[in-house]
């Protein structure tokens, strides 16, 4: 394992180094040494804190360590204690714990190893005590009521204004918008045109980019950005806390920010003016609630093509749209792109086409070749073997030469510099040893399953075929259509009518990663 060891003075130490005990850190490097050569630990670096400060600003040593430990540099940090590492108050003690935490870094002490991540470990609630994270929730606790407090009393927490708005702080602890003239004259024309003039979130995209207004940062106008600002109660004088709420995956480094339900929203009138009557408002809403939006689908997949079809031309996804009167088309929601639409019927009945006629092709191929194909498979599992064999004497020649550093180090011939240096040479060539192996045995393991998992995709795409045909219903259509489909490039120009069109199909072949 890639280890870094870290060596401070506490003010235990410094008064027995006073009273003649001897250098302090030398000891403890020493100690820690003999755990890591008797653990087979790759030391990468030695950390050691000369100086005696609690905050981790006078720490350099640690903030270096807790640097690397983010970069997942280390699989383990060996110490003497666990109290060498958390010094200062709660807040930096719980940005160690969640550096170890968040990059899943052991902590590995003379007397016990503490995974952090491990919550069955008998002693992590010792560890938690010391790092006082219930001290830490308090205090998140009273911030977030301090937010909630703000809002109710009508102050506007985001960091960024919302289109229509400036920022305008009146003290210290508030701050509300206020109106921004030239940009309320745009709301107010994106909230009449959609009640008024039947205009939908595409169509006042395209209106306005062709007026030249851009958005708050410049850029121009798309549908979603509509949508949401035909939805923000800010424009009627609201202020809103908690639309989303902060989401940590045990096995995700970053925390994600989910939607939470309308009823756990915090709503409050806002300080800031209205742009535009709630009466309005509300017309929009009854109006957004009873009209089909793409992006905000709650009545499940109507089209069985979903997410498949790709446009050859410009690489969006394809989308179905409801023209009055006619049959469902597909089209390209990229504005401005010149591939023809065409029905959905017509390109869904050349996709089975296609795909039975690719199932076919399949097939016979696989027989044709399923003999050659098995000696080939044998011979790389023969050669992959044998060069796995002489990795395998060397990693053992390369772990005697590692530990022999340690020896080299003990009787004086090396450094403690000395001592890095090479042993980091020695981990690199572990390193590189141990992945070449892993990837031979990957690659054995693969030739091994490749041929049955080949043979098993013919009676899975068989089965695609059969059942879509049984089935009225779209989403599991495009279920089954996803299932043995990656993607499929659709293409038409304009001259070209009906079912002349180019349509070409990616089945969704095993990979080597997938074996």
């Amino acid at each position: 394992m890639k280890t870094a060891i870290y060596l401070r003075k506490s003010r235990a130490d410094l008064e027995a180094e006073d009273r003649g005990e001897g250098e302090t850190l030398a000891k403890h490097r020493s100690a820690l040494l003999k755990i890591a050569k008797e653990m087979n630990l790759n030391v990468l670096s030695v950390r050691e804190e000369i100086v005696s400060g609690e905050s981790l600003v006078k720490r350099p040593e640690m903030l270096a360590l807790l640097e690397e430990i983010e970069d997942n540099k280390y699989d383990v940090v060996l110490c003497m204690d666990m109290d060498r590492l958390g010094r200062g108050g709660m807040k930096e003690q719980g940005i160690i714990l969640e550096t170890f935490k968040r990059s899943n870094t052991k902590i590995m002490t003379p007397r016990k190893t503490y995974d952090l991540n491990d919550e069955w470990d008998e002693e992590y609630s010792e560890f938690e005590a010391f790092m006082a994270r219930k001290e830490l929730k308090i205090i998140t606790r009273r911030m977030q009521r301090g937010r909630i407090a703000s809002v109710e009393a009508g102050n506007y927490l985001g960091t960024h204004a919302p289109f229509g708005y400036d920022i305008h702080r009146l003290n210290k602890r508030e701050r509300t918008l206020t109106i921004n003239s030239e940009e309320a004259s745009v709301i107010r024309m994106i909230f009449d045109w959609y009640a008024n003039e039947d205009m939908g979130a595409s169509a006042i995209r395209n209106k306005l980019n062709d007026l030249g207004y851009k958005s708050k940062l410049g850029n121009e106008w798309n549908p979603y950005s509509i949508l949401d600002i035909l939805k923000n109660n800010v424009y009627i004088g609201k202020v809103t806390w908690q639309k989303r709420k902060e989401v940590k995956r045990p096995d995700a480094v970053k925390r994600s920010c989910a939607r939470q339900d309308k009823s756990d929203w915090i709503i409050a009138d806002g300080k800031h003016d209205p742009i535009i009557p709630e009466s309005l408002f509300e017309q929009v809403q009854e109006k957004l609630n009873s009209r089909y939006h793409v992006p905000y689908n709650t009545n499940g997949i109507k089209n069985p093509l979903a997410g498949i079809i790709k446009c050859a031309k410009c690489s969006y996804s394809m989308v179905q749209r409801y023209p009055k009167n006619r049959k469902e088309t597909m089209d390209c929601k990229h504005r401005g792109c010149e591939n023809k639409s065409s029905y959905t019927e017509l390109i869904e009945k050349r996709l089975l086409e296609a795909l039975k006629e690719w199932y076919i092709n399949y097939k016979a191929d696989f027989e044709k070749h399923k003999q050659d194909d098995k000696l080939k498979e044998t011979q790389v599992i023969q050669m992959n073997e044998v060069a796995l064999r002489k990795l395998e004497k060397e990693l053992v020649d390369v772990q005697k030469q590692k530990n022999n550093l340690h020896d080299l180090l003990e009787r004086g011939v090396y450094t403690v510099d000395m001592f890095l240096e090479r042993s980091n040479v020695v981990s690199d060539r572990i390193n590189e040893i141990t992945t070449t192996m892993e990837k031979l045995k990957k690659e054995i393991k693969t030739e091994i399953k490749k041929e049955k998992v080949k043979k098993d995709t013919i009676p899975q795409v068989e089965h695609v075929l059969d059942l879509y045909l049984k089935t009225d219903d779209p989403k599991k259509k495009n279920s089954l259509l996803k299932s043995v489909l990656e993607k499929a490039v659709y293409k038409k120009e304009k001259w070209q009518r009906l079912d002349d069109f180019e349509l070409v199909l990616y089945p969704k072949l095993p990979q080597d990663g997938d074996i």
